[in-house]
């Protein structure tokens, strides 16, 4: 479905142990500015989800939104102004 660059995967790996009981990622596209995603650490999936494994990091994605990640990148990109981000390219 997507790829999940290293940069990505340690900022993710870096929260989820920061954050314990949390273990889903759910990714949610920002409806304002196109191609950025905002990622929430969640305890469960909601009917309505789609979860994928990836790097054993579990993703969750609304159904409806699955298509915007097809054959996608994940990538993590600090902001200079410590504004933290991350895009799907």
């Amino acid at each position: 479905m997507f790829i999940v660059t290293e940069t990505a995967n340690q900022e993710l790996q870096n929260r989820l142990k920061q954050f314990g009981r949390k273990q889903f990622i759910r990714m949610q596209m920002r409806k304002s500015c196109f191609m950025k995603v905002k990622v929430t650490l969640e305890e469960a999936i909601q009917a309505s989800d789609t979860e994928v494994i990836k790097d054993g990091l579990h993703f969750i994605i609304d159904a409806g939104e699955c298509h915007y990640f097809n054959h996608k990148t994940l990538d993590y990109i600090p902001d200079q102004t410590g504004f933290k981000q991350f895009e799907i390219i």
